[in-house]
């Protein structure tokens, strides 16, 4: 009882039960300190984060919690000394893991992993390529962004021949990546033992650790789009700020997008039209905006304005978009995002055209 004490003054409602655990209960978040001195983070039925602090050092770390529980009480993690979590990360055997990779730009994973909150959970696939990340909604539109093996300061995946796939839930997977703040320089290690056994991100920022557990589940069956099963009659290579700086004026009564590519003009052409009627806004091929420009033919297909909206928080964070359209009339939008070290990540959303979206 005494070893807890120290909890009291930094938590503003104290559940005293005589039981096994006691329960402290803060907006969203819930502690349990068992009296053998685990101590397990909960939110909501999704375990998060499992940490062991052993005593003596839990006194020590008495400062260090009650700053940074102060700072991220609307997150989910608690601080502690160094040396018990590097203990922790490092209990049993490093051969087990699958996988296991270190990236120093957690930003840049954080920002990319944003583009896809249009879903709930993302289909995570790790080869020795790399990591995957893949979501589609509605049956109509998917998205995928691809770490390659280079990006990470180190790398490891133990099977050469099949890669690996599991789904977790975005918004846990998001707020562990964010724990020290969305504008932290915190480096991440990542970890997976193999099937059944939760993704494990440990994060480190100014000598805090914190170490995340994250369910996984079986892998979402995914549509499959591939705007490359059949030919591809039109390809715009463009700086993306102008594209979104035109999806934040398309009209909110319009319930769809036309999009026209043609080797004469307008040449590229984004229309609405909602009840204010008709509007649209062209770029020639030979605009500064544009880096590539490549049309056979005249392509026009309109497209759910509710389906492209997502495509804009890619827009924000990249510099680059490929823009293509293949015989079927598929959309396929490609951005570059250029990460701090100088390393760069493709996103790719791929949409069907109105008339071929499911009922």
């Amino acid at each position: 009882k005494e070893d807890l004490s120290f909890f009291l003054p930094f938590i503003p409602a104290v559940d005293h039960h005589k039981s096994e655990c006691r329960k402290f209960v803060v907006p969203r978040l819930a502690v349990c300190v068992s009296w053998s001195g685990d101590l397990v983070i909960l939110r909501g039925d999704c375990l998060v984060a499992d940490w062991r602090i052993v005593p003596p050092s839990i006194e020590q770390s008495a400062n260090r919690l009650a700053h940074h529980m102060s700072m991220q009480l609307d997150g989910a993690g608690v601080a502690v000394e160094e040396s018990d979590m590097s203990q922790m990360a490092t209990d049993g055997t490093q051969g087990l893991n699958l996988f296991s990779a270190r990236m120093d730009d957690v930003q840049c994973m954080t920002s990319i992993m944003k583009t896809f909150s249009f879903v709930q959970d993302v289909t995570c696939e790790i080869s020795k390529s790399g990591v995957k990340f893949a979501a589609d909604h509605h049956k109509s539109l998917e998205a995928k962004a691809f770490f390659n093996h280079d990006l990470f300061q180190s790398f490891f995946y133990a099977d050469d021949d099949e890669p690996t796939s599991f789904s977790v839930n975005l918004g846990v997977l998001l707020e562990c990546l964010t724990i020290f703040g969305s504008s932290s320089s915190a480096t991440l290690k990542m970890s997976y033992v193999g099937y059944g056994s939760p993704l494990v991100l440990l994060l480190e920022d100014d000598g805090i650790l914190t170490d995340c557990s994250i369910r996984t589940a079986e892998p979402t069956e995914l549509i499959g789009l591939n705007i490359r099963q059949t030919d591809i009659p039109g390809n715009i290579i463009m700086r993306s700020h102008w594209l979104a700086e035109v999806f934040a004026e398309f009209d909110p009564t319009s319930e769809s997008v036309e999009i026209v590519m043609s080797p004469d003009k307008p040449y590229f052409r984004v229309s609405t039209h909602g009840s204010g009627g008709t509007s649209y806004v062209d770029c020639p091929k030979d605009s500064d905006l544009i880096e590539s420009f490549t049309c056979t033919q005249t392509v026009v297909n309109s497209y759910s304005l509710k389906l492209l909206k997502p495509s804009e928080k890619a827009l924000a964070i990249s510099s680059k978009i490929s823009i293509r359209m293949n015989g079927f009339g598929t959309l396929g939008f490609q951005f570059l995002v250029s990460c701090d070290d100088g390393q760069t990540v493709f996103i790719e959303y791929t949409l069907l055209p109105l008339e071929d979206q499911p009922v």
